[in-house]
């Protein structure tokens, strides 16, 4: 488990994308079983919920939720990229109305959106980062083959 620290525009940024993936159907089933999965985005939503209006707010995440999240954000960048182009609308009611209440200058003025486009992009890089990092410190890079796919590492190590 991973604890990250949102400062407050980013933890709004995150439980919109959390938002985003939780109103999808299916979203916290396990692929496998079908059942609800124990520790999803939906226990991570309800964590940060009451968080939102602090100026840091705090949440662990599994590794597995990490990557839910990076594909959250991913799926509200490309919702936020088309919001102006919609007339300020969403394809996804739950996310619209969860972007109305936390980032209501953007329905004011929806060219607004893009810029938190590029404020998601951020966060995930930084999360993306921070899983890097991670694994870095509890694995020591040994000898092994690397995926052929990934030709730029090939004279490494």
């Amino acid at each position: 488990m991973a604890t990250l620290q949102l400062p407050n525009r980013d933890a709004r940024l995150a439980y919109l994308a959390l938002q985003y993936h939780l109103a999808r159907p299916g979203s916290e089933l396990d692929p496998e079983t079908k059942r609800p999965l124990e520790h999803g985005l939906a226990e991570v939503a309800r964590a940060l919920e009451p968080q939102l209006e602090r100026a840091m707010a705090t949440i662990e995440l599994s590794d597995y939720q990490r990557q839910r999240l990076v594909s959250a954000i991913a799926g509200a960048v490309n919702e936020l990229k088309t919001y102006p182009l919609l007339g300020g609308q969403t394809t996804v009611p739950r996310f619209h109305a969860a972007l109305r209440r936390l980032f209501p200058e953007v329905t004011e003025e929806p060219e607004e959106a893009p810029q938190l486009a590029a404020h998601l992009v951020t966060l995930r890089r930084r999360l993306e980062s921070a899983a890097r990092s991670a694994s870095a410190q509890g694995k020591s890079p040994g000898p092994g083959r690397r995926p052929w796919w990934r030709f730029w590492e090939r004279g490494r190590g």
